[in-house]
């Protein structure tokens, strides 16, 4: 582990027994109706903050981490289309580093470095990065917390058609002399998931290609990737559009009797108050899903209200969150793992700022096409133009294995 690492989860649990102490210590005074309670509210935003930011670093830590051998994967791949093309690498870098990096001239490079540069000139003048790019769908693991954690399958067709198993027969008990009377027959539900277009169109003149000193077409794609990424995982978590992925949060919340399922409907728990909520419906919320998903199940919630539950005690006035101090690892809340989506809504009037599911047995993402690039450089000549199409779909496909926390 590196020294900064190590200092990092140093620092998140410096933050969190300071937030622990200022936290008892406003309650204390609140408690006694004594004064300078504000001060330490204040106190508390500051600590709160640097919690957040801690917390952040690991996040960006283990994205890193991620990255890393994502890139030594790539790299491997790069040797490999190098010595299909009789290319050194090494001399390559060589010249690269001398004429990008150093500001040196052309003319200083060696014979070998000058034929290796050339070599790996596009045709548009911009230097050839792609072998060391990373492919969309791991992009898209690495930005997407639905896609790290839900169900994927590749189809062949606009249309994925799975069914419901969630009838059961009935049986009867007797002896030998009994009459014997038929039992029911299970019914099997159908589910369809249907894929969706994604389309992004980026232009940039051919003067500004061949003069940019970098590669400024695969910058505009792997701009155009990260979005396509980040809207994607917004659908999966809010989507209510029929021309788009169905959301987790955007099923019919089915308030009453919470834990019995019905097709169609998520099993929901109401709170008390629209703008609270209490550690006591957390553990109603928990108690709703079946403990055979609650191994794999994650709180899911935003950072704003996770910094409104970090405060939640128990009964014997202790913390009901509680930090990871392990690169991977995520925090747990009542003992279950958590996982931040920001793209869920806030503790706000009808809101279902919280939920518990095991995300993976509940949602499917459909993959339909990865990344079709069009690149026309004619038709909008001096432009050219980048036509970019993907296509993908999503839905809850087991009602089963999730639960909301629905506010009041």
């Amino acid at each position: 582990m590196s020294d900064e690492v190590k200092s990092k989860l140093d620092q998140i649990g410096q933050a969190w027994e300071a937030t622990k102490k200022t936290q008892d210590a406003i309650e204390a005074k609140l408690e006694k109706g004594e004064g300078n309670a504000a001060e330490l509210k204040q106190q508390m935003d500051r600590i709160d903050s640097d919690l957040n930011e801690a917390l952040d670093m690991k996040k960006r830590l283990e994205s890193l981490e991620a990255s890393t051998k994502r890139i030594a994967d790539n790299v491997e791949l790069a040797h490999s289309k190098a010595e299909e093309k009789g290319m050194d690498l090494g001399v390559y870098a060589s010249a690269l580093k001398k004429v990008k990096l150093a500001g040196k001239q052309a003319s200083s490079l060696s014979e070998a470095e000058t034929k290796a540069l050339r070599e790996n000139v596009a045709p548009d003048g911009g230097y050839t990065v792609l072998p060391f790019m990373g492919d969309i769908t791991k992009i898209l693991f690495d930005t997407s917390p639905v896609r790290a954690l839900a169900s994927t399958v590749t189809i062949g067709s606009d249309l994925y058609r799975g069914y419901f198993d969630d009838d059961e027969i009935s049986v009867s008990w007797g002896n030998e002399v009994s009459s014997l009377s038929e039992n029911n027959t299970p019914e099997v539900g159908e589910l369809n998931i249907k894929v969706h277009d994604q389309f992004a169109v980026l232009k940039a003149t051919e003067s500004l290609l061949e003069d940019s000193s970098w590669n400024l077409a695969a910058w505009l794609q792997e701009k155009a990737r990260d979005k396509f990424g980040r809207s994607e995982a917004t659908e999966f978590v809010v989507g209510n559009s029929t021309s788009r992925p169905s959301g987790l949060m955007s099923a019919t919340a089915k308030t009453s009797n919470g834990d019995v399922y019905e097709r169609g409907k998520v099993g929901a728990k109401v709170t008390a108050g629209a703008a609270a909520i209490t550690s006591d419906e957390l553990l109603d919320l928990r108690a709703l899903l079946k403990p055979g998903y609650r191994p794999n199940a994650n709180l899911l919630f935003n950072r704003k209200t996770e910094s409104y539950l970090r405060k939640l005690k128990d009964g014997q006035s202790n913390y009901l969150w509680q930090p990871s101090y392990q690169m991977g690892v995520p925090d747990t809340l009542i003992g279950q793992r958590t996982a931040i989506f920001e793209d869920m809504p806030d503790i706000a009037t009808g809101a279902v700022a919280v939920a518990l599911a095991d995300v993976r047995a509940t949602y499917l993402i459909v993959d339909r096409v990865g990344l079709s690039v069009l690149e026309d450089p004619y038709s909008s000549f001096p432009q050219r133009v980048w036509k970019l199409r993907r296509r993908v779909g999503g839905g809850i496909q087991n009602f089963d294995s999730i639960k909301y926390l629905k506010q009041a």
